[in-house]
């Protein structure tokens, strides 16, 4: 399994593809992602590519699901584990209902994860991140 991270100009490449360049989602695939319904962009800053091109789908921006992310917006003190309980909630309600409208899985996605960030400010971050285009 690779590691992805993402820009406001796509999803970063790190090596998985080799022929995809720096980017496997970038501004070149646009016309065809605009073409589909219930796409799905989950990456840091998600939602600036979205808009950028009109797209539909589920989004995110700015998503904290590391450590570095966490001390970057200010959560130094923070008990690590809320990351990973952020991300196994995120993960866990995604796969549920992933199969379902997009509509139908972000409200069912909001709704798991916002009794989560109830407690968990990592969470609470990352859901005030989350949208429906």
């Amino acid at each position: 399994m690779g590691y992805y991270n993402g820009s406001p100009f796509g999803l970063s490449n790190h090596g998985q593809f080799p022929d995809a360049g720096l980017l496997i989602i970038d501004d070149s695939m646009a016309l065809t992602l605009k073409s589909k319904r219930d796409n799905f962009y989950i990456w840091c800053n998600a939602d600036q590519f979205v808009q950028r091109h009109r797209l539909t789908g589920l989004n995110s921006g700015m998503f904290i699901s590391e450590g570095s992310e966490a001390i970057y917006y200010g959560y130094y003190n923070l008990d690590w584990r809320l990351i990973d309980q952020s991300n196994d909630r995120f993960a866990s309600s995604v796969s549920k209902y992933i199969n379902q409208p997009i509509e139908v899985l972000y409200q069912k996605l909001v709704h798991n994860y916002e009794l989560l960030a109830r407690s968990n400010p990592i969470a609470r971050f990352n859901l005030e991140r989350l949208y429906l285009s």
